[in-house]
């Protein structure tokens, strides 16, 4: 590894602690006098030996004990800067300088094989380094197998996060590696084409809807992902594998009515009594029961799991049984008097102000009561809540207050002068969910309910439309500006304002015939023409037509301002019901007015 960090001062040397063998060859990376070039300046030569003259100067048995370690040169540079410390190496374990003493110039005694722990402990710093470097090498190798075995890991965990993990089959079918939707449509696919063959008394094919047992392929597709919902359920599955039951759910009334139709109709058929709403669904009744033949549900329902549990054929043989039935008419009465007992009880909600109040009719309450058949008891009753929360919601809304944003006029000082139309703040009902569980509970226990409804009111809204300065005193309260026409029938006048300001007339006009009156309220400008040929009946139903008619600013419908060149008389009724002006008069009109114009049109 190389660090941009290297230690100040003079380079230590680096030594062979063992000595090598007279007569062997030096094995040296570089002599002392080698100066070496670095990134970072000439540094002094560092004796080094290779790992081949190392592994030849190992002592072992027959290498002199003293040769285990040997003095540097005595003209080996002098070490000045620090050698960082070994871990776990003696304190007095130093490295060998120029000042060290010399080795004994005595003749070694010979090692042997007993005398090899006396060596190994003459260089506890050689052996320790060589123990790290081993133990390097052993975590260095554990780290690689861990580094290939993590990524390996990844690759399968991130594989299996939308498919199932191997080792995951479905009543015996193989789905590893399958999606979720691609293990429903299997799971679909070979439940439909599941049967159950029928052989004995009676002799048929039935598909798993026949005999009321519903594959849900979804939710067994859901348990068979559950494997590898998580990372860590990912490697637990390469544990074990797992086979996923198929999830199912049965309907006795329906297995109950292919087993009746099994039976000839020519017999007689074991029918339980049941009890069902009469014609008027206002009450309910008891049909009786009967004795006869019939087929041993049990056994089919028995082949119909078979089939549904390894999504595969069956088959059952049946045998006709004279049988009597398993709910007696008594029964089934009993069951009945306790719904109608029901139905007797008062629902009434009251609004919030106590002014109004809504109840529940009969045949509302009976559509209330759900009844569950059985094949070997008598049926059993219940409230279905999601019906009463209908009716509640309903009333719920007649009660509910729509809210209207009032509008109202101000003058340039912010007085309200006029209001249009008033505000109303909104109410609605807050409490339709406990009220449908009040009546649920009530009924249930044979006990009427009366409750209120309770509302959250909103605040009012308004909008102000600031009018001109004077106008509250007009038949219309215009804007500051703002064009409008005022069409007086009892003055025969029409006059242009913008604002509270006159900009032309008052002009004498005639205006619709006691038989064609002309017709009040506040109207807009929403056609115009410059000529027009005009048709219409006249009072007593004959047509007439009028060419090149001038200038027509139409307002509502038919009617219209207008020139009328054939007039030269005005302010008296005489027209169909529009309102006939000078020429001239009708120009300037229709040049002054655009499409929107407020026209008020009154007496």
């Amino acid at each position: 590894m190389h660090s941009d960090k290297l230690p100040t001062g003079r380079v230590p040397e680096e030594t062979d602690e063992s000595s090598t063998p007279a007569g062997g060859p030096a094995d040296t990376d570089a002599a002392p006098e080698t100066v070496l070039k670095t990134p970072y300046g000439e540094s002094s030569a560092v004796v080094r030996t290779s790992i081949m003259a190392t592994a030849g100067s190992a002592p072992s048995a027959s290498t002199p004990a003293a040769a285990a370690v040997q003095a540097p040169p005595a003209d080996q540079p002098e070490q000045t800067a620090p050698l960082a410390p070994v871990p776990d190496a003696p304190e007095s374990a130093t490295p060998a300088t120029a000042d060290s003493p010399e080795a004994p110039e005595s003749a070694p005694t010979p090692r042997t094989a007993d005398s090899a722990p006396e060596a190994a402990a003459a260089t506890p710093a050689t052996a320790d380094r060589r123990s790290r470097r081993r133990r390097r090498w052993a975590l260095s190798g554990v780290a690689a197998v861990a580094l290939l075995l993590g990524a390996g890991g990844y690759a399968y965990a991130d594989h299996y996060a939308d498919v199932a993990v191997p080792g995951t089959t479905v009543a015996g079918t193989d789905v590893s590696g399958m999606s979720r939707a691609e293990i429903t449509k299997t799971i679909k696919t070979r439940a439909d084409a599941a049967t159950v063959s029928i052989t004995g008394d009676a002799e048929a094919t039935a598909t798993l809807s026949d005999l009321g047992t519903t594959v849900d392929a979804e939710a067994t597709a859901t348990a068979a992902m559950a494997r590898s919902a998580g990372v860590i359920d990912r490697f637990k599955a390469l544990l074990g594998s797992a086979d996923i039951a198929v999830v199912t759910t049965v309907d006795d009334a329906v297995l109950q009515d292919y087993a009746d139709g099994l039976v000839p109709d020519d017999q007689s058929k074991a029918r339980n009594a049941s009890i069902a709403l009469d014609a008027e669904a206002t009450a309910f009744e008891v049909t009786a029961s009967s004795e006869g033949l019939s087929i041993d549900t049990s056994a089919l329902a028995q082949a119909a799991a078979a089939a549904a549990a390894s999504l595969d054929s069956a088959s059952v043989d049946v045998t006709y049984e004279n049988t009597l039935p398993a709910v007696s008419d008594d029964d089934a009465q009993e069951v009945a008097d306790t719904a109608n007992e029901w139905i007797t009880q008062d629902v009434t909600i009251t609004t919030a102000d106590g002014t109004g109040s809504y109840t529940a009719d009969a045949a509302t309450k009976a559509s209330w009561i759900s009844v569950t058949e059985s094949l070997d008891a008598a049926p059993t009753l219940s409230i279905d809540s999601t019906k009463v929360a209908q009716w509640v919601d309903a009333q719920a809304t007649d009660a509910n207050v729509t809210p209207v944003v009032g509008q109202r006029n101000v003058n340039s000082a912010g007085d309200v002068v006029a209001t249009s139309v008033e505000a109303v703040a909104g109410q609605t009902v807050n409490n339709a969910e406990a009220i449908t569980n009040g009546i649920a509970e009530s009924l249930s226990s044979s006990r009427a309910y009366a409750g209120s409804f309770e509302m959250t009111t909103s605040e009012e809204q308004w909008e102000e439309r600031q009018i001109a300065n004077g106008a509250e005193n007009l038949v219309y309260q215009a804007a500051d500006g703002e064009k409008w026409v005022d069409i007086n029938l009892s003055t025969k006048t029409v006059t242009a304002y913008e604002g509270a300001t006159v900009v032309r007339g008052p002009v004498y006009v005639v205006d619709g015939a006691a038989a064609t009156p002309t017709v009040t309220g506040t109207y807009h400008v929403y056609l115009k023409y410059e000529t027009q040929t005009m048709r219409g009946q006249n009072a007593d139903g004959t047509e007439y037509e009028t060419e090149n008619v001038p200038w027509i600013s139409y307002f509502y419908q038919g009617y219209a301002l207008h020139g009328a060149p054939w007039r030269s008389s005005w302010g008296f009724s005489g027209s169909h019901g529009c309102l006939n002006m000078p020429v001239d008069e009708a120009k300037w009109f229709y040049d002054w007015s655009e499409i929107g114009t407020t026209v008020v049109s009154h007496y």
